[in-house]
């Protein structure tokens, strides 16, 4: 994260960096419906045309096309008659638009309950495609020159324990007064939520936060717990990255302008202290009008570097608020940055000031909370529990991308991308 411009002098705080502080979808069940496809068996009434078997029914086996329940529901060999209005009935095991998968060969839609693969309702993704996905997904080509590599779309809980994919940080940026708990990081509705509350976190061992050349570190006491939801690995580079987000909108007291809060979604790499990488968008309590952001790319530094750090009104909108779900994104290759707010540009960062960044990150969504009024706004104004919600987030490899992300990080990442990167204790081994 980065410091407003007003506040660069205050050191670390970004909200990505990370430590210390102040103070089901029940798709496939329709696909299920194939059960009742089976009635391709009693199709063998009428003539009753030994339909299944004999799909010699005859005219009236035409039926049978409707047994095609789902593309393989063609009840085929069970070409029943017209009585095989099974047919009728197998249509249903077509299922919609979920169970389709795997109909069965036999035209017994019945066992086409093939739910488990067709029915984005499991989150099956298309081939290549990490994550879980649904309907709203979209095309893997969406955007010219990217290729969907990665899709989260909330429809299930995730265990941030076990995932491949996704974990939580036990950080909390040095200057803020929030530390990073797992708790706050919720699944409902086909939404991730980050909530912050009023909760005093004693100081103690961080795996986030780590000290230069340490696998550990301390984060000291702070006075609020919030979350930080994060890629395992540093395992993404060039590409079109989009989350749709919707910050806080009820987090000041009556009489109040403002609260102070940074609600996000970044390339961070981690550990910060040996390559500051990073690529923010920013949702600040302060400007609530304006999207914030910032690139950052330095080596070998022990306190934050600053960045590229600005904000922005989207052109072209009334009455525009971050309070309102909207789709933010940036596209990063090796020659520019481009921010971008509900498909329009925002800004785009060519290197002319500051080098783009070259090494792989992880992707990172947090609701971070400063420890003054120097930036993003009053934090006594603060009235807790206050949240933001995450509706997606996508990762688009681009098409020129020759090295992540890589297949397997958990054994094919280079040492450099691993070393001193834990997020967290649970994890008991790393990578």
């Amino acid at each position: 994260m980065r410091l407003s411009i007003h506040a660069v002098t205050v050191g670390f705080a970004t909200a990505m960096m990370v430590v210390g502080c102040s103070n089901p979808p029940t798709g496939s069940t329709t696909g299920a419906a194939g059960t009742q496809g089976a009635a391709g068996t009693q199709g063998a009434a009428g003539t009753q045309g030994a339909a299944g078997t004999q799909g010699e029914a005859g005219t009236q086996g035409a039926a049978g096309t409707q047994g095609a329940a789902g593309t393989q529901g063609a009840a085929g060999t069970g070409a029943a008659g017209t009585q095989g209005a099974a047919g009728t009935q197998g249509a249903a095991g077509a299922a919609g638009t979920t169970g389709i998968a795997g109909a069965g060969g036999t035209g017994a839609a019945g066992t086409g309950a093939a739910g488990t693969t067709g029915a984005g309702g499991t989150g099956a993704c298309p081939t290549g495609v990490l994550g879980h996905c649904n309907g709203d997904t979209g095309a893997v080509d969406k955007f010219p020159g990217f290729t969907l590599a990665l899709a989260e779309e909330f429809d299930v809980p995730i265990n941030l324990d076990t995932d491949p994919i996704w974990t939580w940080s036990d950080g909390g940026p040095p200057e803020g007064q929030a530390r990073f708990q797992e708790p706050q990081i919720t699944f409902a509705n086909g939404l991730m939520t980050i909530t912050a509350i009023a909760k005093n976190v004693p100081a103690g061992l961080s795996y986030a936060e780590c000290d230069k050349n340490a696998k550990t570190g301390q984060a000291h006491g702070c006075a609020v717990q919030s979350g930080e939801f994060r890629t395992k690995y540093n395992n993404y580079r060039y590409g079109h990255y989009e989350v749709k987000l919707k910050a806080p909108s009820g987090e000041n007291k009556p009489g109040t302008a403002f609260g102070n809060y940074l609600s996000t979604m970044f390339s961070f790499r981690t550990p910060k202290l040996q390559e500051c990488n990073e690529i923010d968008i920013e949702l600040e309590a302060n400007i609530k009008n304006q999207v914030a952001y910032n690139m950052v790319n330095a080596t070998g530094q022990t306190a934050y570097p600053g960045g590229d750090a600005g904000s922005k009104t989207p052109a072209g909108t009334t009455n525009f608020t971050v309070t309102e779900a909207h789709v933010y994104a940036f596209e990063w290759t090796p020659t520019k940055v481009t921010w971008y707010v509900d498909g329009a540009p925002l800004l785009t960062n060519t290197g002319a000031t500051r080098a783009i960044p070259t090494n792989s990150a992880k992707i990172m969504m947090n609701l971070w909370v400063f420890a003054s009024n120097a930036a993003f706004g009053d934090p006594a104004a603060n009235m807790y529990p206050f949240h933001a919600d995450y509706d997606y987030v996508r990762f688009y490899k681009w098409n020129n991308e020759t090295t992540y992300p890589i297949a397997n990080p958990k054994t094919g990442l280079p040492a450099g991308d691993v070393d001193f990167a834990q997020n967290n204790p649970n994890e008991a081994t790393y990578p």
